[in-house]
């Protein structure tokens, strides 16, 4: 039970719990705003908008538990490194998928449906442990002030 309670309270589980609930916001505000706007764009910058921001103040305050003066800067950095990391996703795809599907598809022997699945497993695994060692070692690094 011991063991239980320490991984349940380790500085890793909560990341990955925080960011579950982080999905969830971005899954109801992306339904909410798409019914009053009908619009996927527009839906889609006020679900990552909201779930930005929640992600944000549980990394801060239950993640990392850090504490500081200068939050602004801290948005601006965590909002900064979700922005650049998104760039580049979009990036990947646009460049494997959309333009060169058939670099990947012909070196691993794989459809397109499957390279799309794959590509966005990957993505979103390294985009998670980027963003944890970006939060803990950039944003809400201890001797920040």
């Amino acid at each position: 039970m011991e063991k239980l309670k320490k991984v349940a309270f380790s500085e890793g589980f909560k990341y990955l719990f925080f960011g579950g609930l982080a999905t969830v916001v971005y899954i109801i505000f992306k339904f909410l705003s798409y019914q009053a706007t009908q619009s996927g764009w527009i839906s889609e910058i006020i679900a990552q908008a909201c779930s930005i921001i929640f992600a944000f103040f549980t990394n801060k305050f239950f993640v990392f538990q850090h504490k500081s003066v200068n939050l602004f800067k801290e948005f601006i950095s965590f909002v900064t490194s979700r922005i650049l990391l998104l760039l580049f996703s979009i990036g990947m795809n646009a460049f494997f998928i959309d333009a060169h599907p058939e670099i990947l598809m012909r070196e691993f022997g794989i459809s397109k449906n499957t390279l799309v699945a794959l590509l966005n497993l990957f993505l979103q695994v390294f985009i998670i442990v980027v963003n944890y060692l970006v939060s803990k070692f950039i944003v809400f690094k201890r001797n920040n002030a």
